[in-house]
């Protein structure tokens, strides 16, 4: 054992239409002995443990703050291990009993509503950033002022929020077909 790490970071940006596949990764993460510890803002940090076979649900909870304690309570009584929270994605976990892994969301109306309310947040985002563009729209000064480093920073800003909405769009547009598949699954 000496020499090996105790703890690991792992950055991992999350994609909210693919909740399903980081909880599969964090369950293989504790197969192979590595405990999750913490939830960070971009990734996760790892303690060595024994193997477990643990499994990893992810709710998206945009709830008011005072519904926040009687939300985790929910699933407390329900088994489940608050392990962390990023952003509004609360992490569960539980252990695997006679090889049957937990749910959260047994039915798919219910999935359908949780991608709903993360596509929500989403679009009020989108609408955001579009009203802060279409309000701070960079205007080309003169030649002698193009250059200025203000009009580069403005560009720069500029460019960078539009890589946003790109992203965002994106998003909404893989999750709108995600919800399409759960609908077609419950007829």
């Amino acid at each position: 054992m000496s020499g090996e790490k105790s703890t690991k970071a792992v950055v991992r940006m999350l994609m909210p239409w693919n909740d399903e596949k980081e909880e599969r990764w964090l369950a293989e993460q504790e197969r192979s002995g590595w405990h999750l510890k913490a939830v960070r803002g971009f990734g996760y940090t790892f303690e060595r443990a024994a193997p477990a076979d643990v499994a990893y649900r992810m709710d998206f909870h945009a709830g008011h703050r005072a519904d926040r304690q009687e939300y985790l309570a929910l699933f407390t009584d329900s088994g489940w291990e608050h392990a962390g929270a990023r952003g509004h994605w609360d992490y569960f976990r539980r252990n695997v009993v006679d090889g049957k892994v937990p749910e959260i969301y047994t039915d798919p109306e219910s999935r359908v509503a949780k991608y709903k309310r993360v596509m929500a947040l989403m679009g009020v985002m989108l609408v955001l950033l579009a009203a802060v563009i279409a309000t701070k729209w960079p205007v080309a000064g003169g030649a002698e002022d193009r250059w200025r480093l203000v009009d580069k920073f403005y560009a720069s800003a500029f460019f960078l929020k539009l890589v946003v909405m790109a992203f965002l769009l994106y998003a909404i547009a893989r999750l709108a077909r995600l919800i399409h598949r759960l609908d077609k699954q419950k007829s």
